[in-house]
């Protein structure tokens, strides 16, 4: 799919994701103001458990990018696959959620009810990976309307009838169900082969591959599971909740290269790769700085009781950026391997690619973190440390193993492909970056004041964002070329729309 403009795609993911920021945080207000942190942790865990099932997804949507971005026509094989296996994940999924609520001794409906949110997950996972290689943007739209539903369903469910956890579970499987009708209309045709029970065939003979490489997300995930396991608390998830919600504020930036891999799988061309990492850092560093910056007013938005996790956000934003770094380096990796363009290709040849290799550096890291973690959690049972700076801990530990992973991504991206990194362009956005969080810090330290009512801290808050973003955007427009260049091709895709 050759077509596939990763600009356009990559700029219009990235919009709607500003809007899924705001719709999103909108909806997180809600949850955390209005749920206790044992329910909020509870949110937590189910999102956790639900990744756990989803293991096996990647059997299909793995095989399916990579094949429609080479023209062949799977995609009705890949819904059918995806509807059976979501049968064995519910099962799965029912498993798990007695053994929690067990273990934890906590309410079993709200953990079953969620049980509808994994058929759903497989069959949008299916769907973004068929959009992806074909019309990336459904992405976008889909994501557009899971936001717009969401929101009115949390508004009407969680805060005026007061149906708390349930209601934010109920919310979430009806916005859920619309963005996949959405992409179903939308991709509708993409539908036209016969299922193809040899492809189905293949994708099964080497389904240990995609497997192996999505169970290193297990392993990852595991680690709101070892938390609330070795402390008994769901209060400390409740802090890990709402630094992360700011922190994936720096990780909606990596949108910017969402289609790059089937861009490459289809060209292999090497200056896309580089112009599409200037920008993607052109947002990426100074998105970075703003959660750091903005880090204490935005607890405080969300709720003052998490205010105290400061420094949880500043770790987890850390480690937002370098995995977005990390996460593209693998993307791009990833894409220039062809060894399954030969569909007898030998196992041994399969383990020698970068499509074993990749996924086994994930597991040396989320290994690491997991193990790590548990044995620090494991140490300190016999401390009264309190549930924030457990957690803070625990941010110092994501962050410190993350960093080496980027690093060695980065190098390998170097080695195989001579991509180059844009450096003048690093640190023209990074002095312009620095320069605005200066001013930025100053005024919220000597002009925000911290209303208890969100009504009367918001108006404050919002007209220095804004300023914030139109000095950044201005400087950079005007001391940098290729931004100049940048907003001219945006103005031109406007007009020509």
């Amino acid at each position: 799919m050759s077509n596939i403009r990763v600009t356009y795609s990559g700029l219009l993911a990235f919009v709607v994701g500003l809007f899924g920021i705001i719709t999103g945080i909108i909806f997180t207000i809600i949850v955390t103001r209005q749920l206790t942190p044992d329910d909020l942790g509870l949110w937590t865990l189910i999102g956790s458990i639900v990744s756990y099932v989803v293991i096996i997804e990647p059997i299909i949507s793995f095989w399916t990018t990579r094949q429609i971005a080479r023209g062949e026509q799977v995609a009705k094989t890949s819904m059918a696959t995806s509807g059976l296996f979501s049968l064995i994940a519910i099962i799965a999924y029912g498993s798990i959620a007695v053994y929690i609520s067990s273990s934890l001794d906590i309410d079993f409906f709200p953990i079953i009810l969620a049980v509808f949110l994994v058929p759903l997950m497989f069959l949008t996972n299916t769907l973004n990976s068929i959009a992806l290689s074909h019309k990336p943007q459904a992405i976008s739209y889909g994501m557009i309307v899971f936001e717009v539903s969401k929101l009115p369903l949390g508004l009407l469910l969680v805060y005026s009838a007061q149906l708390g956890i349930v209601g934010a579970i109920i919310a979430t499987i009806i916005a859920s169900l619309s963005k996949t009708i959405f992409l179903l209309f939308y991709l509708r045709e993409t539908f036209v082969e016969f299922i193809k029970i040899n492809v189905i065939k293949y994708w099964l003979r080497l389904s240990w591959l995609p497997i192996y490489a999505s169970a290193s997300g297990f392993v990852y995930t595991l680690d709101v599971l070892v938390f609330s396991l070795l402390t008994n608390s769901l209060g400390g998830l409740a802090f890990w909740a709402v630094g992360s919600a700011i922190a994936n504020i720096v990780s909606h930036t990596g949108k910017i290269s969402q289609a790059l891999y089937p861009k490459i799988l289809a060209t292999r061309k090497k200056e896309i790769v580089e112009e599409n990492l200037k920008k993607l850092l052109f947002f990426a560093i100074p998105f970075f700085a703003a959660c750091i910056v903005f880090a204490k007013p935005a607890l405080h938005v969300l709720n003052p009781l998490y205010i105290e996790g400061v420094i949880i956000v500043y770790f987890l934003s850390i480690r937002a950026f370098m995995y977005i770094i990390r996460n593209v380096a693998h993307s791009i990796l990833a894409s220039y391997e062809n060894v399954d363009i030969d569909k007898e290709a030998s196992i041994k040849k399969v383990l020698k690619s970068k499509l074993f290799f990749l996924p086994t550096l994930n597991y040396l890291l989320t290994g690491s973190y997991v193990g790590i973690l548990a044995i620090f959690l494991i140490f300190t049972q016999t401390t009264e440390m309190e549930d924030v700076d457990l957690v803070t801990y625990w941010s110092i530990i994501l962050a410190g193993v993350t960093a080496p992973f980027m690093i060695y991504g980065l190098f390998l991206l170097r080695k195989n492909h001579q991509i180059n990194l844009p450096y003048v362009a690093i640190l023209k956005f990074s002095g312009i970056t620095l320069l605005v969080s200066v001013i930025t810090n100053f005024i919220l330290e000597n002009y925000l004041i911290y209303y208890q009512s969100i009504f009367d801290f918001l108006p404050q808050l919002i007209p220095i964002i804004i300023l914030s973003g139109a000095i950044y955007f201005s400087l950079s427009y005007a001391l940098d070329k290729s931004t100049r260049k940048f907003f001219k091709s945006i103005f031109t895709e406007l007009k020509s729309r």
